[in-house]
């Protein structure tokens, strides 16, 4: 059984992901290298010591905000392959869920970021993450396969490039940008289904 966790410890963990989303602001803003502990502090109003009291260092702000988008990614997949959705909805709202997730403002500049900069532990962890969200988006790959919706041939590849196109998304997204986050989620979701799809006029 879970145990519930004290006021204390509710406050520390809200006072923690304020922090933490304030830093992915700034690393968004500025980039990784160019933000500082310093800066960060001073935005919440925080001594440097007292943030050491929540997070120790710079590369644990930037493992925190990555683990988190990519446990949102996992966990929002777990729901839809729990559900009653075909294959291509599975997909389609897997691949809609990528591209809000990641585009937020407060995770886009910790997720610009390769994990290789992050010491080998936490580095890691966020390759365990990361593989066992890709392997539940082959999940539904293949139970499309099996239901004869998704063609068999080359699917390997067709996956690695739908993977590809939506963690590329990072390096290209503007806020700013002329589409909006639904317009690059849809045509994200036209480009991939029509790699896997036997019919490709039922997009």
């Amino acid at each position: 059984m879970k145990q519930k966790m004290s006021f204390r410890e509710i406050r520390y963990n809200e006072k923690r992901e304020k922090i933490l989303k304030n830093a992915a602001k700034i690393f968004a803003k500025k980039g990784y290298e160019r933000a500082s502990l310093e800066e960060i502090a001073n935005q919440l109003k925080l001594t440097k010591a007292s943030l050491y009291h929540y997070i120790k260092s710079k590369e644990e702000m930037l493992f925190l905000i990555q683990l988190q988008a990519i446990q949102q990614l996992r966990e929002g997949l777990e729901k839809v392959l729990q559900s009653d959705m075909d294959p291509v909805e599975k997909l389609t709202v897997a691949i809609q869920n990528h591209v809000k997730t990641v585009t937020q403002k407060h995770v886009i500049g910790a997720l610009r970021q390769q994990e290789l900069i992050l010491p080998r532990k936490w580095r890691n962890e966020i390759i365990s993450e990361r593989d066992n969200y890709e392997e539940m988006i082959q999940k539904i790959i293949q139970e499309g396969i099996q239901k004869g919706i998704f063609n068999s041939l080359q699917w390997k590849i067709s996956k690695m490039a739908a993977l590809g196109a939506l963690n590329w998304i990072v390096r290209w997204y503007s806020p700013r940008g002329a589409l909006s986050d639904d317009e690059i989620a849809d045509a994200m979701v036209d480009f991939i289904l029509k790699g896997f799809l036997k019919n490709r006029e039922s997009i």
